[in-house]
């Protein structure tokens, strides 16, 4: 059953969201990530609101079809710029010595990959689920999945950072 994001409810989302981020523990991390993709400028992006105790940071990446390393991750357009971001955070919280992260994404396959719900059909993919399964046995993860494009901010705002990643020379 699709879930319907009225103005109303939106606001409690984000409301729910803010309390969550104002009672953070040291040790656990909130991140809202996304990609984006341009067609015409060969090009895909990430951006990752992530959020500690202590603050909130932003991060952004740009993929250029030009460099042999990001050919696979172009091809599957802003996918692949959404698997990134996702891996970023995860990393970002790693390195900070963080036990627990929750990820607000908006594209199904970010988690789908993971519980095998989709099958892994492509090098990247696989390499996605490979890398997530072995973070998974340095922090516990949770995920949230959010529609875009209806008025959560922190979703609202790594689509934001990941398009205009994409402006980047």
């Amino acid at each position: 059953m699709k879930q319907i994001w009225t103005p109303e409810k939106v606001n409690i989302f984000n409301a729910s969201v803010d309390e969550m981020i104002t009672k953070l523990p040291p040790n656990q991390a909130i991140a809202f990530t996304d990609g984006a993709y341009s067609q015409n400028k060969n090009k895909a992006g990430y951006g990752v609101v992530l959020f500690t105790q202590w603050n909130k940071e932003t991060y952004d990446k740009v993929f250029r079809w030009n460099t042999q390393s990001h050919k696979e991750i172009i091809k599957l357009h802003n996918v692949a710029a959404e698997c990134e971001a996702v891996k970023f955070a995860v990393q970002k919280a790693i390195e900070k010595g963080i036990q627990k992260i929750t990820i607000f994404y908006d594209y199904e396959g970010i988690l789908k990959w993971l519980t095998k719900e989709w099958g892994t059909n492509t090098n990247y993919t696989e390499s996605y689920v490979d890398e997530m399964t072995l973070y998974s046995q340095q922090i516990k993860m949770g995920f949230v999945k959010v529609k875009s494009h209806v008025g959560i901010i922190y979703n609202e705002l790594a689509d934001e950072i990941a398009t205009n990643a994409l402006l980047k020379p």
